[in-house]
């Protein structure tokens, strides 16, 4: 017996040894090659976050040149600044008056370190800064040298193409300035000559804390394709030239593509990525210590390598001891039969919510007989012939419940389900179905026998204690939709749709709500028709950028579809975001605003929104953009479209045909919009500016000339006489004839 005991404890022993042992040397092999295969991947994911930060860099150079560009173009068309640029000698109140002007420029844009004026009249630099130079200075006195001979070589340089540079600012290394520095020039005698020039400096410590920043590893900095230096990069100088180092080699030879590297910078072993040249031949570059990316992975397999050792001392620990414990055949048979019937029941209750899971979604086809043997196979109380009503629970809030309870909640989910079976327990046999998402199926029936009976029982009362339950437990609130009483289970099944249509209501009425699905099927014996007057006047209102007047329209609309089944309230939507864009795309047109046309990747996902509110907070954000792009562009370019119009009308008053519609089309405008935003602007209507055009022409000839009334008309543009006299009449109170008589009259 002894022997046989140490016999077993040896089995038992070499049997958790091999298996320790096993696990140690599976757990090193999968450590070494997930350690690569990490290192691999960080480099990867360093790469690609580098490379967004690189390209925010490259647009952020961009957006400065397009700074500079518009900058420059105001200065240049400044009237108030152009005797700067265009007189030998301007007047000391013409200049105090542009100095002020350049000074409100250079200030409205914080990062710009200067601008100089240059006029070669009378080779004077007119200089706006930061630093105390700010002022006149002639061209053999000005502090920052190094303009001069930009401007004496200005056919090298292209016009607002970034030029970095350092330059003197005063006597001390102190005052010395690094900047980007931006061309705009004039020429004359066939470009052979300057004749003046705008120049703005934008300051390089503007852009290097953008590609630097403190919580970003690594250091940035750009080059162009000759590989020198253009911004600050350790202790190298700007402008120096990199192409003798060794890691600048691989950058320098691949001329198209963006890519990455492993190669020493300044001693130290480092990720290197670089971005393909960009419309400048720019190239942005980011070195990363290598150490920085590896270090959280070599820690990794640090701990594992210590975790395989205490696991391999403790596995020889414990088959010692339990090895002296295993040996009697009859725990093993207990643990297995117990282990067995664990299973069995956790089996049953995943099969039994699995199948009904898919007969209320359709997956399974049931009818009454095999229904009721499935039933009973997996243990429910439930009795397929007796009175059913199918109630559909929906939790509210359902993403601020996934981010509360997070790998938790498939755990509150079934402690939800087992609050509402033992609450209705008093009343009803119950199974709760776990849908999926945040949809949960109560079934009820058996106790009550009589359908009268069933039709009184308390089932608000019933599920205002459910939800108090799981506000009191778990801290969330629910939902229900009440389906109607069956006479089976398989005609509750049946219903399952119509009342999974009716819980979507919970949209217009709020969390927390009871809802009837018979209350919501009467909706679909009512027509609904869309108010095309009201998407008339809601494009009206986003045409002229009346963004409040929209919301009200559009909220109207929307609260009319409460009343219909849901799909009406979804093809609403759908037809006011066509509509929508369709504004969106004439504003674009009509205007060239900057909008993007609505894709269904910008479309709410409607079965996610909770509460009306978030359906319309997802449409006022489109019209808050919609009214503020119209806002930025309505001034000037509704001045300017008035004054093409009123032109239009000054030259061609005359022709028969000029018309609301002749001019729209010389403008490549809809003939609507003209009209709507001439009359908006103006107070008038296009169509009596134009006759009122005419009829002052008129008065005109018939004082000045001695032309008939009908020659007078036709050259006025009036198609004929008797239409010329009504307008007259209209605008004057007297005909033709009468007018030119008392006119006449009066000077004599």
């Amino acid at each position: 017996m002894r022997k046989r005991s140490e016999d077993s404890q040896k089995v038992f022993a070499r049997i958790l040894i091999g298996i320790i042992v096993s696990t140690v040397a599976t757990l090193l092999v999968a450590s070494t090659i997930l350690y690569v295969n990490y290192n691999r991947i960080a480099l990867r994911q360093v790469y690609r976050t580098d490379m967004n930060g690189l390209t925010q860099t490259s647009r952020e150079v961009s957006k400065m040149t397009e700074t500079a560009k518009s900058l420059s173009y105001q200065i240049y068309q400044d009237y108030t600044i152009s005797a700067l640029l265009l007189y030998s000698n301007p007047s000391i109140y013409e200049i105090t008056s542009a100095m002020e002007q350049l000074d409100n420029y250079r200030m409205s844009l914080p990062f710009i370190e200067s601008i100089y004026v240059y006029n070669s009249k009378n080779d004077e630099f007119f200089i706006s800064s930061n630093e105390v130079r700010n002022g006149q200075q002639s061209i053999s006195e000005i502090d920052d040298q190094g303009i001069t001979s930009i401007l004496d070589r200005f056919h090298d340089y292209k016009p607002f193409v970034p030029i970095p540079r350092t330059y003197q600012v005063g006597s001390t290394e102190e005052t010395q300035v690094s900047s980007y520095t931006y061309l705009c020039y004039d020429t004359i005698n066939d470009n052979a000559t300057l004749n003046y020039a705008v120049v703005v400096n934008i300051k390089d410590d503007w852009l290097s804390p953008n590609m630097n920043s403190a919580d970003q590893p690594g250091k940035t900095f750009i080059i162009n394709e000759q590989g020198q230096l253009l911004s600050d990069f350790s202790n190298r100088a700007l402008m120096k030239d990199l192409s003798n180092e060794t890691f600048m080699q691989p950058i320098l030879e691949n001329k198209e593509q963006s890519a990455y590297f492993t190669a020493e910078v300044d001693g130290k072993k480092s990720l290197i990525t670089y971005t393909a040249p960009d419309n400048l031949g720019w190239r942005y570059v980011r070195i990363t210590p290598y150490d920085l990316i590896t270090s959280d992975i070599r820690n990794m397999r640090t701990h594992t390598v210590l975790f395989c050792l205490g696991l391999l001392i403790a596995g020889v620990l414990l088959s010692y001891l339990v090895s002296r414990k295993l040996y009697h055949p009859i725990d093993k048979v207990l643990v297995r039969m117990r282990v067995m019937e664990a299973e069995r029941r956790g089996s049953l209750h995943l099969l039994r919510q699995d199948f009904l899971r898919g007969a209320l979604q359709g997956r399974e086809t049931v009818t009454g007989g095999m229904l009721e043997d499935r039933m009973k196979f997996y243990g429910s109380s439930v009795d397929v012939h007796c009175l059913t009503r199918l109630v559909l629970l929906r939790i509210d809030h359902f993403t601020d419940f996934n981010d509360t309870y997070r790998d938790e909640v498939q755990l509150i989910k079934y402690a939800m389900m087992n609050i509402c079976t033992e609450t209705a327990d008093l009343y009803y046999h119950t199974e709760a179905v776990d849908m999926g998402g945040d949809l949960i199926t109560l079934i009820f029936n058996d106790k009550v026998q009589d359908e009268a009976d069933y039709e009184n029982n308390p089932i608000e009362d019933l599920l205002r204690m459910m939800q108090a339950a799981v506000m009191t437990h778990l801290r969330c609130s629910i939902s229900f939709t009440i389906g109607p009483v069956e006479d089976s289970l398989e005609n509750s099944i049946a219903s399952y749709t119509r009342s999974a249509e009716a819980s979507l209501h919970r949209l217009f009425m709020g969390p927390g709500c009871l809802i009837y699905t018979s209350d919501i099927m009467a909706y679909h014996a009512k027509e609904y028709a869309f108010p095309v007057g009201k998407e008339r006047q809601l494009i009206d209102c986003l045409m002229t950028g009346k963004t409040g007047e929209a919301k009200q329209v559009y909220a109207d609309i929307v609260s009319e579809t409460a009343t219909y089944p849901f799909t009406v309230f979804q093809l609403a939507l759908s037809h006011l975001t066509m509509t929508l864009n369709h504004v969106r795309n004439t504003l674009k047109k009509n205007n060239q605003l900057t909008l993007e046309s609505i894709s269904d990747r910008s479309m709410l996902p409607i079965h996610d929104a909770e509460d009306l509110s978030e359906v319309h907070a997802h449409f006022y954000r489109m019209f808050d953009e919609l009214g503020s792009k119209v806002e930025e562009k309505r001034t000037l370019r509704h001045e300017e479209l008035i004054r093409k119009i009123n032109c239009i009308i000054e030259r061609d008053y005359a022709d028969t045909n000029l018309c609301l519609t002749s001019i729209a089309d010389e403008l490549a405008m809809s003939p609507i919009y003209v009209s709507r935003l001439y009359k908006q602007l103006t107070l008038k209507g296009l169509t009596d500016v134009i006759n009122e055009t005419r009829i002052a022409k008129a008065q005109f000839l018939l004082i000045e000339t001695e032309n008939s009334v009908a020659d007078i008309a036709e050259q006025t543009g009036f198609t004929n006489s008797s239409y010329f006299y009504r307008m007259f009449k209209k605008f004057n109170g007297v005909t033709p004839n009468d007018y030119r008589r008392k006119e006449l009259h009066s000077e004599l």
